[in-house]
């Protein structure tokens, strides 16, 4: 399978008994069950850029994704020619961001 990382900009991680860190926090352990879900044939792990940086140095990683708040680093992390970089535009982040049942999310009062 094909290696993915979400890059943010920071989270509570755990090391992955295979590769990357995996997410203890709850907003980005559901980013990462979301964006799998889009993208279902790669191992996703999220990173900071500390982490990014190193990972594309020591592991074969196909698709960098950077959040919006990261996307001025797009230039740094295109200048890896065997990797893929995105970033997500605010709606897709506004998708994956959203936990993934219904009565978890806070719905605006009307």
């Amino acid at each position: 399978m094909k290696k993915a990382l979400l890059v943010v900009h920071r989270y509570k991680s755990e090391k992955a008994k295979d590769w990357g860190f995996t997410a203890n926090d709850y907003a980005t352990a559901d980013m990462i069950q979301n964006i799998s879900k889009l993208y279902p044939n790669y191992d996703w792990h999220p990173a900071t850029l500390a982490e990014a940086r190193e990972f594309l140095h020591a592991v074969e990683i196909d698709l960098l994704v950077l959040v919006p708040m990261l996307k001025d680093h797009l230039e740094e992390f295109n200048a890896y020619p065997h990797v893929e970089v995105d970033y997500l535009k605010a709606d897709e982040y506004g998708d994956i961001s959203k936990p993934p049942f219904p009565f978890m999310r806070k719905e605006k009062f009307k």
